[in-house]
């Protein structure tokens, strides 16, 4: 029960995946970051019908009995999009209601990382990604990729995913947008496409930011509506 009402891992309970007394101490950490990463990759894939939640576990962290987590990922995708309270008894039974198949994947091998999680949304022949890992003795939850674009920022309750051309002075206009508004940034962090064969006026740069307060939607539509940006999310975790 301490662990169920603390956001813990519960060892055995009914309907839900047993975990072994030697992986809950390891996979607690990882249930924040697997929800977060839920709820980020649907903001991210907003609009679009969910045919697949694939989550992915890829280092250490694939060697542990890892079924919860993927359920995690799964709350946090299903949370505030269906009309039932869900929890790691019913997730399961909601997804599979509207016909999302969730689908787990490991891998011993995670290139730059001891751990690493990677949550996708498949959508027909498209797929929208995101990916996240835990830092330091705290176990402080990252976030590494969204929209295809790599950065490394820590997890607050506050996300805000911008996609914007890759020109001087975008940033600025963000960080302008929010002080008027009263916003305290926590942190920021810029990614780039990686593809060099992309001239650079077609280029693409996704930033995130962190946030003390929630940003409204004006706001948010006020940013994206300026000249450059091509889409902006926001998300509390």
């Amino acid at each position: 029960m301490i662990a169920a009402l603390t956001g813990g891992v519960v060892t055995s309970a009914v309907n839900v995946p047993a975990i072994a007394a030697e992986d809950a101490d390891v996979l607690a950490p990882f249930v924040s970051l697997c929800r977060g990463l839920g709820k980020i990759v649907i903001a991210i894939a907003e609009g679009v019908s969910i045919d697949r939640v694939r989550v992915e576990f890829l280092g250490r962290i694939a060697e542990r009995d890892t079924r919860l987590l993927s359920i995690h990922a799964l709350i946090g995708v299903l949370s505030g999009h269906v009309e039932e309270e869900v929890g790691v008894v019913n997730a399961p039974a909601i997804a599979d209601q509207r016909g999302i198949e969730l689908v787990e994947t490991k891998s011993s091998t995670a290139y730059d990382y001891s751990d690493l999680v990677r949550v996708s949304i498949d959508s027909g022949q498209s797929s929208v990604r995101v990916a996240g890992t835990l830092h330091g003795s705290r176990h402080r939850p990252h976030l590494l990729e969204v929209w295809g674009q790599r950065f490394d920022v820590q997890l607050e309750n506050q996300i805000t995913v911008l996609r914007y051309r890759d020109v001087p002075g975008m940033i600025g206009r963000v960080g302008t947008c929010f002080g008027e508004h009263a916003i305290n940034i926590v942190s920021a962090a810029a990614g780039r496409d990686p593809d060099d064969s992309i001239p650079d006026q077609a280029r693409l740069q996704v930033l995130i930011v962190t946030t003390d307060a929630p940003v409204p939607q004006d706001v948010l539509e006020q940013i994206v509506a300026g000249d450059g940006f091509e889409a902006g999310r926001t998300v509390t975790l």
